[in-house]
């Protein structure tokens, strides 16, 4: 199964200006306001370092949880980070991993010393505070992004939490399962290093957090989009036990975006063959010998791969409906439309096209079922057949996004640990401007400024924000925090979320103080469940 694409401009297309809008430097190098006081200095396992004071919390940048994944430490799982002498700048955002990068934000990028955290808390925490700990991973279909998408300091300081955002290595230095690497690792598997880097992280929280004031008893690891394809198998891996205590998954099914051995090993030989590494006796030379910008021009689609030898053994969602995990509490959701974003690729489809891409996808006996449900002429317009291919791909969850696959998600968590499951209903949030006059709606990744809406890869969105909006916003980044201090989220003034049992309720999370608590038949019927569920699932992405 090939990635999601990162399709959504504003993710990843922000204006050099947005960065200035922002108050904390996040390009690697950049120093911050001089103007600022510096926070305290807080002593970690491998030195001491010194970080900001932005506005009423204290920021963290750049801080190593392993060692630069360079040289012999190229495609090999992560080791600890060296020590250092003096006091360490934390006031610097390090570099975001190797990528093509699409923002000015992040840009394109070489560096492979790009294990680094950042860490926002409330300005004055104590070392004894025990606050509870938000580790979050950034999305960018495992190829592009970084911890600067996060700024947690709002979050933070507004309720009480600590937040931890971080990177893991993207594209084939994330994910490269060559069979010849695997022959020269010591555990003899080769891939998925950049889930590697994530327990990294997870156990660098459990060594340090407390020396910043947060509880490693109390971490919940969070993550949107392919930050969620991640969360899942960490969630259910046993190496993680007593790392992760909670989880939050947005806009991911735990199903889709995941390669087998035999995929992910081609897709690694045609890669290498790409860079003119062929020879068996020399392959691992002639890759170990490409620059780091060799490697990210190769480009290429890549993902976690499943291996009942390695680290992720079984597809998590299959772990999860048996019973096979620690069922931790989980909240979870997508927005309404993910999939009306994709749709625009299909602006100039025909209605004959449009009834032989539903066949293609789900053969010939059933296509007839599906184009009467989502028929060509269901809406009307310039893009009328874009947003009906865009509602089939949300409803049948085919990219993983959201929709019914999303739901059966929730139900299987549901059954065995307290689950709070939402959806995103803003019908206008800030979205892209091309194509023009295109409808977004409550598209993939729309939502995610509003939980991190001071971050510069999302303050160009929130900037725009109406006032019932900003109240949503709040509403959400109140949410999340609740769920991470007390693993449900219940917030004094706010719609009450109730636990998902048995088909009950979701949260449907929409502007202007309108939030409320929704019967899950609502979305079931919404998105046409009940037909969905007499279908196999849908594994072609539906690429034109």
């Amino acid at each position: 199964m090939i990635r999601r694409p990162f399709s959504l401009a504003f993710w990843i297309a922000t204006s050099a200006a947005t960065l200035a809008m922002v108050g904390c430097a996040n390009k690697a190098g950049v120093a911050v306001d001089a103007s600022r006081s510096t926070a305290t200095t807080v002593t970690t396992e491998n030195g001491s370092v010194k970080g900001l004071a932005k506005g009423s919390a204290e920021v963290f940048l750049g801080l190593p949880f392993a060692a630069p994944p360079m040289g012999s430490l190229r495609w090999a799982p992560p080791e600890r980070a060296a020590s250092w002498q003096g006091v360490r700048d934390g006031t610097v955002a390090g570099p975001s991993c190797p990528q093509m990068g699409g923002s000015p934000v992040i840009g394109r990028t070489e560096n492979e010393d790009c294990l680094l955290l950042n860490l926002y808390r409330p300005a004055g925490t104590a070392s004894g505070a025990s606050l509870p700990v938000l580790v979050y991973v950034h999305g960018g279909a495992n190829t592009v992004g970084g911890a600067v998408q996060i700024d947690g300091a709002r979050m933070a300081t507004e309720n009480g939490v600590m937040v931890v955002a971080i990177n893991h290595r993207l594209g084939s230095l994330g994910f490269l399962n060559h069979p010849a690497l695997a022959q020269q690792a010591k555990d003899r598997l080769a891939g998925n290093y950049a889930l590697l880097d994530i327990k990294a992280a997870l156990e660098w929280v459990q060594r340090n957090i407390g020396a910043f004031g947060g509880n490693p008893k109390k971490v919940t690891l969070g993550g949107t989009s392919s930050g969620g394809t991640n969360v899942c198998p960490l969630l259910v891996n046993p190496g993680t036990a007593g790392l992760i205590h909670a989880a939050i998954i947005s806009s991911d099914d735990c199903l889709r975006d995941v390669d087998t051995v035999a995929q992910s090993e081609a897709r690694a030989t045609a890669f290498a063959a790409k860079l003119g590494c062929t020879k068996p006796e020399n392959v691992v030379t002639c890759l170990r010998s490409k620059s780091a910008g060799e490697l990210v021009t190769a480009g290429g689609a890549w993902n976690p791969h499943v291996d009942p030898k390695g680290f992720h053994r079984k597809p998590a969602i299959d772990t999860i409906a048996a019973g096979e995990w620690r069922a931790v509490p989980v909240l979870m959701g997508s927005t309404r439309e993910e999939g009306r974003g994709s749709g625009g690729a299909f602006a100039n489809f025909t209605a004959q096209a449009y009834a032989t891409w539903v066949t293609r996808l789900v053969g010939a006996d059933r296509a007839p079922a599906l184009l009467a449900a989502y028929p060509a002429d269901k809406y009307s317009g310039q893009y009328a057949l874009s947003y009906v291919v865009g509602d089939l791909i949300t409803d049948s969850g085919m990219r993983g996004l959201g929709g019914c696959t999303n739901l059966a998600l929730a139900r299987s968590i549901a059954r065995q640990a307290p689950t709070y499951y939402y959806q995103f209903e803003d019908s206008s949030p800030p979205a892209p401007s091309t194509p023009p006059g295109y409808e977004f709606r409550a598209s993939h990744g729309l939502d995610t400024p509003f939980t991190w809406p001071d971050s510069p890869h999302m303050a160009q969105s929130s900037s725009r924000f109406s006032e019932a909006q900003r109240q949503l916003s709040k509403e959400m980044t109140r949410y999340w925090a609740a769920f991470a201090k007390n693993f449900n989220p219940e917030v004094p003034g706010q719609a009450e979320w109730p636990r998902m049992i048995a088909d009950g309720s979701l949260m449907s999370l929409r502007p202007g103080g309108q939030s409320r608590a929704t019967p899950v038949a609502q979305f079931a019927e919404m998105h046409k469940c009940a037909l969905w569920e007499k279908m196999p699932w849908v594994l072609d992405r539906g690429e034109r």
